[in-house]
């Protein structure tokens, strides 16, 4: 067991973090790594952080993302992939953490039978200096690759993008979507899992941390790209064969998630955005008449607040409508 692993990190303005994330790639058992860094033209000091470890380890490199490509960690991702040499990769976030032996471990795993073409881990989190054991998507280990498409497209998310290692033929001929600015990552699983069916093994260890920031979500303008990057996510698959044939119920449940729990509760800063992913899903036929009654009748439910209200027999209401929709 002496190959090459390419763990790829698209990093931008990550001055604080980031020394913390390569120190764990550093301290890893197993020693054959290179890491490409994929700058995204920062303006803090996150460079000279980078350029600190590279001449303390050549296994670090820094590349910078070429102005022919979009702006964003996707790009970054798909050139430190162009450039990577490893005969296994794993994408990494530029304020997360590796345990130690987590390249060991899914070496072992995916060597441990024959063709293997990717070993998922767990993942936890890390919150104010402290690393909960608590895994956040644990599945169990004899799920087959359609059971994770299912889930994918439930929004029922069963790994991070930390969680894999990929053998590097496995996923040569697929790139991140560099138009997403969210969602990529499950857009980039929808894409290689609905090609085939692939062997997997999952080791229900967690050897991976994914960093929480309170304040993630808490403004406007983070509101305003999730919806612009759900219009895009819908206009893409929607209208797919794939899902139309086989895969309708689960997508619908991943549409209402963000209807329910996202969209109508911010509708009011954004109506027209939202009234656009409306007309996306009336058109797309994937909803009975029934079903669009009553996703219209949560939507005045929640927007004018009388989902909030105590007693009129609202909760129930709610439950008589959720109950005639798939289970979101």
């Amino acid at each position: 067991m002496n190959s090459l692993v390419s763990i790829i990190i698209p990093t931008y303005n990550r001055s604080q973090l980031i020394s913390e994330t390569l120190d764990s790639v550093l301290a890893q058992s197993y020693p054959n790594w290179e890491c490409i860094i994929v700058d995204d033209h920062s303006t803090d000091h996150t460079v000279e952080i980078i350029e600190k470890h590279i001449k303390k380890d050549s296994r670090f490199s820094v590349e910078h993302r070429p102005s022919r490509k979009s702006k964003g960690a996707n790009a970054c991702r798909n050139h430190g992939f162009e450039e990577s040499k490893g005969d296994y990769i794993l994408f990494l976030d530029s304020d997360d953490i590796l345990k130690d032996t987590c390249i060991e471990n899914r070496l072992k795993a995916i060597n441990s039978a024959e063709k293997i073409d990717f070993v998922i881990a767990n993942s936890s989190y890390l919150k104010d200096g402290v690393f909960y054991e608590k895994s956040i998507c644990e599945f169990p280990s004899d799920y087959k690759s359609e059971d994770y498409l299912k889930l994918f497209l439930s929004y029922k998310l069963p790994w991070t993008v930390m969680s894999v290692l990929w053998k590097k033929n496995t996923i040569q001929d697929f790139q991140f979507d560099e138009d997403l600015t969210r969602l990529q990552d499950i857009d980039y699983h929808i894409t290689i899992l609905s090609k085939r069916n692939y062997n997997i093994f999952r080791l229900n260890d967690i050897d991976n941390y994914y960093r929480i920031d309170d304040n993630k979500g808490a403004n406007t303008d983070h509101v305003s790209t999730v919806i612009k990057a759900l219009t895009h996510f819908l206009n893409k698959y929607i209208n797919q064969d794939f899902i139309k044939k086989k895969y309708s119920n689960e997508f619908k449940q991943f549409i209402l998630f963000f209807l329910q729990n996202y969209l109508y509760p911010n509708n009011k800063n954004h109506k027209s955005e939202i009234r656009n992913i409306d007309e996306i899903i009336w058109k797309s036929n994937m909803f009975s008449i029934k079903e669009l009654t009553l996703i219209k009748s949560q939507k005045l439910l929640i927007t004018s607040g009388l989902i909030n209200k105590k007693g009129l027999g609202i909760n129930r209401i709610h439950k008589f409508l959720k109950k005639g929709l798939p289970n979101a």
